[in-house]
């Protein structure tokens, strides 16, 4: 086996275009050889008649963020659908695929609205402002007067301005905030928690759906509670009901 030293990977276009030095090589005389350089999709017949669109390497073209190909209800993930990566990425693109098939085969709900596009700026360590951060000392807050001991009150004191903002100045803002829609349902419970008001819900298509505040909901649901209790009645004295039955022999 003849090894050739890799002068560089990618090309001007960052494509894969490894390029070698012929004049610097490593020479391993060996009597059988195994070779394991990686894996390629074989399709087969598999495609036929469909518009999935494959690239050269094998690799099926597909949106990024939804991993729907040219063909409205075939999804791809993993290796066949980004190349050869983890085995976590591929779990991941699951767990994407599964939201985009759920929305797919549930007309309405858009494919993209509300998914996270992971795009996370990349913190500038070199404009990055440093003053206070990690090297002022933590803010302690006061304490007021007794011996907590002898009580169960907190005898903690708030912090002051001052301390506050040299607390906040070791913020960097690098943080990112992701709601999971399968674990969120839209309650807006948060928003009236949080106690600094930092949480707002909006729709992004509000002609979809009503909203309707608690005291408004007597005035929505009381007829259609009246019109159903009258029809519970009126089977308990006829023994009739107003909807159809199927009968069996």
């Amino acid at each position: 086996m003849v090894f050739k030293r890799c002068t560089s990977v990618f090309d001007a276009d960052h494509r894969f275009s490894p390029k070698y030095d012929e004049n610097d090589t490593i020479t391993i005389p060996c009597t059988a050889l195994l070779t394991a350089i990686g894996q390629s999709a074989q399709w087969g017949g598999l495609l036929e008649g469909s518009q999935v669109k494959v690239r050269p390497n094998g690799i099926a073209e597909a949106d990024k963020v939804t991993a729907q190909t040219a063909e409205p209800d075939i999804f791809v993930g993993g290796d066949i659908f980004h190349g050869a990566r983890f085995a976590i990425d591929a779990i991941a693109d699951g767990k994407e695929g599964m939201v985009s098939i759920n929305r797919f085969v549930h007309p309405g709900p858009s494919l993209t609205i509300g998914r996270d596009l992971r795009q996370f700026i990349e913190l500038d360590r070199d404009d990055v402002r440093t003053e206070g951060y990690d090297t002022a000392r933590r803010q302690r807050p006061g304490l007021k007067p007794g011996n907590a001991r002898d009580s169960f009150s907190d005898l903690r004191l708030p912090l002051t301005e001052e301390q506050m903002k040299i607390e906040a100045n070791r913020c960097l803002k690098c943080g990112a905030s992701v709601v999971d829609l399968n674990q969120c349902v839209g309650c807006g419970l948060c928003t009236t928690r949080c106690e600094f008001d930092a949480i707002h819900l909006s729709r992004d298509i509000p002609a979809a759906s009503e909203m309707h505040t608690a005291e408004e909901m007597m005035k929505l649901v009381g007829p259609y509670a009246i019109k159903r209790m009258g029809k519970i009645i009126k089977k308990k004295v006829t023994g009739k009901s107003d909807y159809p039955t199927e009968q069996t022999n």
